[in-house]
């Protein structure tokens, strides 16, 4: 079921290809609806506990659920899996990149107003392609496997940006490939790496394969490797298996494992958190995020911050913190300053903007800065705040980049100094935008607050540990961020929404369409859902897993 669910947009895209011209809103539309509703099958497998009629095994990380593990791509010396499962890390991001998919597609309906409808078909091939990749970064458990869907995804933003976007959409497609590539190819280079230093452990563990330790190098004693699966006899790809096999986690912990000469621990971890740092994006890897936002097509900046920022966070939790914990310590400071600037950065520079799309643009970096505190801090409630943090800024962003793209369909610009009153002209629309920017404001009992509320306990708690005194100031000015974020947010709503009319005379801007009410009203729906019952809809899912990894980085 979970690889159905990963490639039916893919099928959907071989579809479009032979369609006739009038069907391929409709494919698309049906295959991104087809790929919502298989993945909330999956959701009873993860009710209390549930066991997976498919399939499961228990883990020290946890447990996966619909596992499917193939031989792929065999040498004399390797062996790279087609490996895919969920847990209680990737199934809520699963289910976000499902639902932003559909509704994403469907705001991709009105073509007319983007002057391209004569490149209806290639836009939903790449879009579909694109939906496939990102379900499969989620899904994927070996590390060569997760590298081929995070390139997958590359390509097809590429051209949607490129192709599709405003006028400067050269620019902004060409920033996006390059600071995207150097991420992949610190990644790759920790790919290689991390695969080649597992099997150094594992041959020096076998030498004594009599030992505890020569068993578990084979996967006998980790608990994890299913009776049926390979025995290790070299390196491996296996995210799970580095970080919860005591022999591989020993070798690329110990002070005497060095790559270029600094301890290998540190430096892959930064490899990889810079990988994922653009992708978040954290200061001051986020300069390409703006343009982006700015040049791409509505639907396309609704992918762009509801699903791909969060690959950031998403890669901080599965690779970096568990497979290397003594890293995440040893730059703990450093994250954690990067994270408290980023959300006031990012504040102070959506404050100072008169675009709206690029205000919710930096917005995100501001709010994706809880996300890297949160991990930083390594706490219970830290890791939890910034789980939520993603979840939350999942649905309020991609519902603040559409509402934004509603009144451009009619104005035909976005400077905020030319709007005004759009309540009075448009109610339903006006509300439905409220719950959305408060939402995003972090308003108690919407979705925005849990998740800033717990990064910051987190990080008070953090402060009674002797080795991050430092805790204490970060708190305190990552707090003064969502002051910052109730001003430009206020700012704003006063400036648009209120007040008398601003627009010039000929500018109509009729209420919002039965079309553009049904896209929004799901994402204010699990606004206000998400914020009354945080542990019904999200902690109940994700805590069991988060928990597990925490164990795995603390030594617990």
């Amino acid at each position: 079921m979970l690889s159905w669910t990963i490639f039916l947009p893919a099928i959907g895209a071989v579809l479009c290809m032979f369609a006739p011209k009038n069907q391929i809103k409709r494919i698309a539309f049906i295959s991104t609806l087809a790929t919502l509703l298989l993945s909330l099958l999956l959701i009873p497998a993860f009710m209390g506990g549930g066991i997976d009629p498919a399939g499961t095994f228990g883990t020290r990380y946890g447990l996966m659920h619909f596992v499917e593990r193939l031989p792929w791509i065999t040498g004399e010396s390797f062996t790279i899996e087609y490996f895919v499962g969920l847990d209680g890390l990737s199934f809520p991001l699963f289910i976000l990149t499902t639902l932003v998919g559909f509704l994403s597609c469907w705001a991709s309906w009105n073509f007319e107003n983007w002057r391209v409808n004569k490149g209806m078909r290639t836009y939903f091939i790449l879009f579909l392609l694109l939906e496939t990749g990102m379900l499969g970064v989620f899904a994927s458990l070996d590390f060569f496997l997760f590298y081929v869907f995070w390139e997958v995804m590359l390509l097809p933003m590429y051209f949607l940006i490129g192709v599709w976007g405003g006028p400067r959409k050269e620019y902004a497609a060409i920033k996006f490939f390059l600071f995207t590539l150097a991420g992949s190819v610190l990644m790759l280079i920790a790919l290689v790496a991390m695969y080649f230093y597992s099997g150094d452990a594992v041959r020096a563990a076998m030498a004594d394969a009599s030992s505890p330790a020569g068993a578990q190098s084979q996967g006998l004693v980790s608990g994890y490797r299913p009776a049926d699966a390979p025995l290790l006899n070299g390196g491996t790809f296996d995210l799970i298996e580095m970080a919860t096999n005591d022999v591989i986690a020993k070798h690329f912990a110990s002070d005497g494992t060095t790559f270029l000469g600094v301890k290998f621990a540190v430096i892959m971890f930064i490899f990889l958190f810079i990988g994922f740092a653009i992708k978040l994006p954290s200061f001051p890897f986020h300069t390409w995020l703006p343009d982006a936002h700015v040049e791409a097509p509505t639907p396309i900046s609704m992918i762009l911050a509801g699903v791909l920022l969060k690959m950031g966070g998403y890669g901080f939790l599965r690779l970096c913190y568990p497979i290397f914990p003594s890293g995440g310590e040893a730059w703990a400071f450093v994250l954690a300053t990067v994270g408290v600037i980023s959300i006031l950065y990012g504040a102070l520079c959506a404050m100072a903007q008169t675009d709206f799309k690029k205000l919710v643009a930096y917005s995100s970096v501001s709010h994706m800065g809880y996300v890297l505190l949160g991990v930083a801090v390594m706490t219970q409630a830290g890791f939890q705040g910034a789980m939520f943090q993603m979840l939350a800024h999942g649905i309020s962003s991609p519902m603040c980049f559409f509402l934004v793209g509603v009144i451009y369909d009619r104005a035909h610009h976005r400077d905020l100094n030319r709007f005004g009153g759009l309540w009075l002209t448009m109610p339903r629309y006006g509300t439905l935008a409220t719950i959305g920017f408060f939402a995003s404001l972090g308003l108690p009992g919407l979705c925005g607050f849990i998740g800033e509320a717990w990064v910051l306990i987190g990080t008070f708690q953090a402060g009674a540990n002797p080795q991050m005194p430092w805790a204490y100031t970060m708190a305190v000015l990552a707090a003064a961020g969502v002051i910052l974020t109730a001003g430009y947010i206020l700012w704003t709503i006063k400036r648009v929404y209120l007040g008398h009319p601003h627009e010039e005379p000929g500018h109509e801007m009729p209420e919002a369409t039965a079309r553009e009410t049904a896209i929004l009203v799901p994402f204010a729906v699990l606004c206000i859902l998400m914020g009354v019952f945080p542990s019904q809809t999200v902690f109940n899912y994700c805590n069991g897993t988060l928990n597990h990894i925490l164990a795995v980085v603390t030594g617990g």
